[in-house]
């Protein structure tokens, strides 16, 4: 078998920074935007004086099943919708921006947070591995990278030629690590910390980055079922790329840290095909990473999918959440409310389960008071549950954002 070596790919229109690791990346502030960022802190500090409680404490309280003065919320607002805030809806900055300029990902947060009055700042991931198996990738404005020419992993030479890649050297993972590293320093010197806290995702999970980096998705799924051999040996390489991202995050000391699951893209039954093998990969991260030395943040699931429900049972059995594993999950809006949120009030875990996307979108408040009033009416039948508010969508009118919020937390106190 030859050595295995990098595969990293070429990424079209990427930032004059790409391919710097991480040590090296050096973004300055000018006084205009120390002023900037002074301020989007000051109005984080006022937001939290307006609560009995501060985000912060809210957050800590739900981890650890302690009461509080209303539910957590959680809401996934992403790089998209924070350009939105940062630009003021003037569809001048796009996304694509944000992934290349790294000091435009920090400030879109704290306005982002300051804009909503946010129990949390979400940090999502702005890339799925595309060039770092082999093949070439391409920035867009308004998505992440898209990948060039077809997947790059077929065969089991492809996969044990191939070395897994380091997210603090290569690809755009410096400049999401250095952003996300950043946003902390920039709270820390203005007292946001304090008040508000930060996590930082390392998706996707080892099955997305088979699919969406290695294999393609109609190819995994076939490869899945015909050659199982392969398919294990992506699932391994997949493995270590989670558990290298999942501690770079670790080493940057968010308050929590989160990796989605991929789960409802395949069935744990294809006929005479057992897929519950995949639940042990994911243990395996978890396992890994809270070994690695330091601070361990909370660590958590986000589930969105449809298809994911027959797996839900399966991850306490395998060690892919629970005690020294993920310590809960966020859930889509089509998952079964009181049986999700009865089984993590069995098993001790974090859980939430989103609204659909489009009620907020749409603007429909009665609409999204009928969908929030039952998940909240269940959250609150357990301290570590919390309200859950699907990703906002880029068309989301600024002011439906900031009564939605508003009307979540009105539901959500006790």
């Amino acid at each position: 078998m030859a050595t295995p070596q990098l595969k990293l790919g070429k990424m079209e229109n990427g930032p004059e920074w790409y391919g710097k690791p991480l040590d090296e990346l050096h973004f300055e502030w000018s006084r205009e935007e120390e002023l900037e960022l002074e301020r989007y802190c000051e109005k984080i500090l006022k937001n939290a004086e307006e609560e009995e409680m501060t985000p912060l404490q809210r957050y800590e309280a739900t981890w650890q099943g302690k009461d509080k003065d209303r539910l957590h919320i959680e809401v996934k607002y992403n790089v998209p919708y924070a350009v939105r805030t940062l630009d003021s809806f003037a569809d001048a900055i796009k996304p694509g921006d944000v992934y290349k300029r790294p000091k435009l990902h920090v400030k879109a947060h704290l306005a982002t947070a300051a804009r909503f009055k946010l129990d949390i700042i979400n940090v999502y991931t702005i890339c799925y591995t595309e060039e770092l198996w082999g093949a070439d990738g391409r920035m867009i404005e308004y998505g992440t990278p898209q990948q060039v020419g077809g997947p790059p992993i077929k065969t089991m030479e492809d996969i044990e030629s191939v070395e897994v890649a380091d997210p603090k050297k290569h690809g755009l993972y410096p400049g999401y690590l250095w952003a996300a590293k950043e946003l902390m320093r920039i709270m820390r010197k203005y007292g946001a910390d304090k008040v508000l806290p930060v996590e930082v995702s390392y998706c996707g999970d080892p099955l997305g980055t088979v699919h969406l980096g290695m294999t393609g998705f109609g190819p995994g799924m076939v490869m899945a079922k015909k050659n199982p051999e392969l398919f294990k040996a992506c699932m391994d390489k997949a493995a270590e790329w989670s558990i290298k991202f999942g501690i770079a995050v670790k080493e940057l000391n968010p308050n929590g840290m989160y990796l989605c699951s991929y789960m409802g893209a395949i069935p744990p039954k294809m006929g005479k095909i057992d897929n519950e093998w995949i639940m042990d990969v994911d243990a395996r991260v978890a396992r890994e990473v809270i070994a690695a030395p330091g601070h361990q943040p909370y660590m958590w699931h986000t589930c969105g999918s449809p298809g994911w429900e027959p797996w839900m049972p399966l991850y306490l059995p395998h060690g892919a959440v629970g005690p020294g594993s993920f310590g809960g999950w966020w859930l889509g809006p089509d998952m079964p409310v009181e049986e999700c949120f009865a089984y993590a009030r069995e098993n001790d875990l974090y859980c939430g389960c989103t609204i659909d996307d489009h009620a907020v979108l749409d603007g429909d408040f009665p609409k999204i008071e009928e969908l929030l009033a039952p998940r909240l009416k269940e959250a609150k039948r357990y301290p570590k549950h919390f309200c859950a508010i699907g990703v906002i969508d880029y068309w989301t009118p600024q002011p439906v954002f900031e009564k939605s919020m508003e009307l979540a937390k009105r539901l959500g106190r006790f």
